[in-house]
């Protein structure tokens, strides 16, 4: 079905204004007449339809650009990969919704928790991220079954055990930062990132130095 673009934007929601900025970007083309009347197609209408769709996963128009000149497939595969990353973000938020409506009853006096379900959730957080950030090195260089059994002796750690474990990484980092930028500014070199410490696995997994 072909639309003129005042009937276009009512369909869409996206003013004649922007639909004519697309226009001129290369992003959205539709159909010129003699009259320079534009006219848009269903095609054209799947096309906005993605542009909308990256808009609202944040990328620039730039980036957008980049992404509709891909090969169809691979579009969709990228698509595939942010739906996959809302995924885990809404799972994590949801486990920290429930963390916090739970800590909100313990502190008010209302469901009371165990001295281990107060962190348990901590824990988890710490080890899934050390898994994004680390887990294939981790794995690769000492082996899935070490790295298992590491995550679990940490998520059996007592509270106490955690506390000071995580102080330690914290005074670590500090110590690392500290040496780091006196050790520039000796040699008046331009300061470079530090390497991230690898929460827990420096402490959980033998011979590692």
């Amino acid at each position: 079905m072909d639309y003129q673009i005042k009937t276009f934007a009512e369909l869409t929601g996206v003013s004649e204004r922007t639909l004519r900025y697309y226009h001129e970007r290369g992003l959205l083309v539709p159909t010129v007449a003699s009259n320079g009347y534009r006219t848009y197609s269903s095609q054209d209408a799947d096309r906005l339809q993605l542009i909308l769709m990256y808009r609202q996963l944040q990328f620039s128009l730039a980036e957008i650009q980049q992404l509709l000149a891909l090969p169809p497939a691979e579009r969709l595969e990228r698509l595939a990969n942010q739906r996959e990353q809302l995924v885990k973000q809404q799972a994590a938020l949801t486990a920290t919704l429930a963390q916090l409506d739970a800590t909100l009853q313990n502190q008010t006096g209302g469901i009371q928790m165990t001295d281990q379900t107060k962190f348990k959730q901590f824990k988890q957080q710490a080890v899934a991220e050390n898994e994004q950030r680390y887990g294939q090195e981790v794995t690769t260089n000492y082996g899935k079954q070490a790295k298992q059994e590491a995550d679990q002796h940490f998520l059996g750690l007592s509270e106490a055990q955690y506390a000071t474990m995580q102080a330690a990484e914290d005074r670590l980092k500090t110590a690392l930062q500290t040496t780091w930028t006196s050790r520039n500014c000796h040699q008046k070199r331009r300061k470079q990132p530090l390497k991230p410490i690898k929460r827990g696995y420096k402490q959980r997994l033998p011979g590692i130095v």
